[in-house]
């Protein structure tokens, strides 16, 4: 695209200068984006800012410098001719191969605020990333663009316009336009100029949307890391199973032995000895009911292999189950309590259930409980073992 920027007779510069608005006149004190003169018509090649902000994604110094230049451009636009109408402001902005912005003089005069406000939206949005919110320097570079649009209807072209040249001046201006160059050479080099066979018209070009079937760059990285993260959770579970091979089979064959062979609560007489006084109620609370039986048999003296299962009522929320044990001399009555275990239960879950080891006293008769200390207090029924000889005191 040819450069659209003219060079107008010095008596019409004349003109439009004794008969611009004072706010126009205040001009002057606006920095002038360029440092040089206007390059000849023919000489400078673009494409339509709408086409580049579709097809690149803008640091924020680009953005900014982008929109100090489009002001820029708009305040010395003849207010005269902005009455006359004309095409979308979108269509009349295009940025050069030299990264400067260019208003097309031809059509219509100065935009208005709102409509360059809407410009300089859609400049701030191509610069920021979705899922991913700017930091830092460049948060604060998109926040003074967002602040400059906002007061564009209210304070004036040439007052934001200052203010936005500022803003720009903060970082290496030139370096920043050979990188606008560089995209706007990008976009001319790109398919879609190959197949027009000539630089895009004026006219708003529309966004080259990726085609949904094939896969983008950062899909690839969320599958390869969800492949990952499989490969790494079947590496952990291949590596507990390795070592702790021997544990888990034991256990689970103790706990299938528990339904085949485990010693049943039969009706038969009482143990001798003192009766056994369960040291909390058989329910309680959450607790609908304790189960203690022993998965071997037992002898006094020895460590005796059990199995407790807690039955619960269902709850929204997990839950920690705990107990201890409470070992009675069934000769005298003599009471001790041994450490037992914890088991964390679900939400939902109505049942807890683990293997223990208790290590029973030296004594004839002895009978283990399990009380459980959370969620609430409950005991199981007595598990007896062993019996007092018939000359043992009875307390």
């Amino acid at each position: 695209m040819a450069d659209l920027t003219i060079d107008r007779a010095p008596e019409r510069r004349a003109h439009e200068h004794d008969h611009r608005a004072p706010d126009q006149r205040s001009l002057d004190q606006v920095p002038r984006p360029r440092d040089r003169p206007d390059a000849p018509p023919g000489a400078v090649t673009g494409v339509p800012l709408a086409r580049l902000t579709a097809l690149a994604r803008l640091t924020a110094a680009q953005a900014v410098e982008l929109g100090a230049d489009l002001l820029a451009e708009a305040a010395r636009a003849p207010e005269d001719a902005a009455r006359a109408g004309g095409p979308d402001l979108l269509d009349r902005v295009t940025v050069g191969t030299d990264g400067r912005v260019r208003l097309d003089p031809a059509t219509a005069g100065a935009p208005a605020g709102t409509a360059l406000a809407a410009v300089l939206a859609g400049i701030a949005a191509a610069a920021r990333s979705r899922g991913r919110p700017a930091e830092g320097a460049a948060a604060d570079l998109l926040a003074r663009l967002d602040s400059a649009a906002a007061d564009l209807p209210v304070a004036g072209v040439p007052a934001v316009a200052e203010r936005l040249q500022e803003t720009a001046s903060a970082a290496d201006r030139a370096a920043v336009r050979a990188e606008l160059a560089a995209l706007v050479r990008a976009v001319l080099a790109g398919p879609a100029a190959a197949r027009a066979g000539s630089p895009p018209g004026p006219g708003r070009a529309a966004p080259v949307r990726r085609s949904s079937l094939a896969p983008s760059g950062s899909t690839w990285r969320r599958i390869g890391g969800w492949l990952l993260s499989v490969v790494v959770l079947g590496a952990v579970v291949l590596v507990e199973v390795v070592v702790l091979r021997d544990d888990i089979a034991a256990d689970v064959e103790v706990l299938l032995d528990a339904g085949r062979s485990g010693t049943e609560p039969s009706a038969a007489p009482e143990p001798d000895g003192v009766p056994v006084t369960p040291p909390a109620p058989a329910a309680a609370g959450d607790v609908t009911a304790v189960d203690l039986r022993n998965l071997a048999a037992c002898t006094p003296g020895t460590p005796c292999t059990v199995r407790v299962q807690v039955r619960l009522q269902p709850r929204s929320e997990p839950r920690q189950v705990s107990w201890t044990y409470t070992l009675v001399d069934r000769c005298t009555g003599a009471t001790s309590t041994t450490p037992g275990g914890s088991v964390a239960v679900p939400a939902g879950g109505t049942r807890a259930e683990a293997v223990g080891v208790v290590a029973l006293p030296a004594l004839p008769a002895v009978a283990v409980l399990a009380v459980t200390e959370q969620p609430a207090a409950a005991a199981s029924a007595p598990l007896s073992v062993g019996s007092c000889p018939p000359d043992a005191p009875v307390r």
